[in-house]
């Protein structure tokens, strides 16, 4: 008889996606991007296109293939504004705190701020590339597991920026003697088949 446990496991829905670099601290708080490389915000970049991530896995870097669990992406997540102003005025370069809070402004509905523009105006240059973890940390905090960002590379590929590393279900390195039986991998979560 099957218990509960493993049937919820089986259950879960989940993605497989690529990644090309290297995952030393994937699981901690300390994903850094250099100025310029985190046009989606902090997070751990996957692809479902396989040529996307190895380009990205040249040098000393490697390949993985990386099992994600289905959780809340930043477009369906609401950001209570006062959490909101309260990042902003911790992280936000203090010349432009003023006009941060001025263009969010017109997206408050309900005393809340949609994610998605919150995290866009937050990686316009508005705060120093060292703070870009807490900026991560915010998200995973109020709600926000990853940003599903179709067609990323124009390969019809699914990209997913994953802020929160808890909901890695299952990492491994990929070799030359690796076996790979898809190499562009679905888009789409399913019924976990571990």
């Amino acid at each position: 008889m099957q218990s509960f446990k493993q049937f919820l496991l089986e259950s879960e829905q989940t993605m497989t996606l690529w990644h090309g670099g290297n995952l030393e601290n994937a699981t901690e708080d300390s994903i850094n991007h250099k100025k310029g490389r985190w046009e989606y915000g902090p997070g751990l970049y996957l692809t479902t296109h396989y040529d996307t991530a190895r380009q990205y896995s040249k040098g000393a870097r490697k390949l993985y293939r990386i099992t994600i669990r289905k959780g809340n992406n930043i477009s369906d997540v609401k950001i209570p504004v006062q959490n909101a102003f309260n990042f902003i005025d911790s992280y936000v370069l203090k010349n432009k705190v003023r006009e941060v809070k001025d263009r969010l402004q017109r997206w408050i509905s309900n005393d809340t701020i949609p994610a998605n523009i919150f995290s866009n105006i937050m990686i316009d240059g508005s705060m120093r590339n060292t703070n870009n973890h807490m900026l991560r940390k915010f998200l995973v905090d109020n709600g926000v597991d990853y940003e599903l960002v179709p067609n990323a590379f124009g390969w019809h590929e699914m990209m997913v920026v994953l802020f929160d590393m808890s909901l890695i279900v299952k990492s491994e390195i990929i070799n030359s003697k690796t076996p790979i039986e898809i190499y562009d991998l679905s888009p789409e979560f399913s019924n976990s088949d571990k």
